[in-house]
């Protein structure tokens, strides 16, 4: 599960630099809307996408479902979580500075 936060971190600081260079873009606000858009699309449906997308690492190389097996499907699931959480944090952030 450490490494299911620690690639939460790296896409933090990847949306935060995506907010930093899109912000002096005349087009903000169509960035802000799509990544508000994922992020609650993300939320609403991070059990099922998450539990799928465990079902299709596990039944994919020995490799990658070692791989997912030890984050389980929780993981996977906290992940989609995380991952909507940012964008839309990302999208809210991106139409208050747009505003501004």
């Amino acid at each position: 599960m450490r490494w299911v936060i620690a690639l939460l971190v790296v896409l933090a600081v990847w949306m935060s630099l995506m907010l930093y260079v899109s912000r002096p873009l005349p087009d903000g606000k169509l960035f802000a809307g799509f990544f508000l858009v994922i992020g609650i699309t993300n939320v609403f449906f991070c059990k099922t996408t998450g539990r799928e997308f465990f079902a299709r690492t596990q039944a994919s190389r020995p490799s990658v479902a070692r791989f997912w097996a030890r984050a389980g499907e929780k993981g996977s699931q906290v992940l989609f979580l995380g991952i909507g959480i940012i964008f839309a944090v990302a999208g809210c952030a991106a139409i208050i500075v747009g505003s501004a």
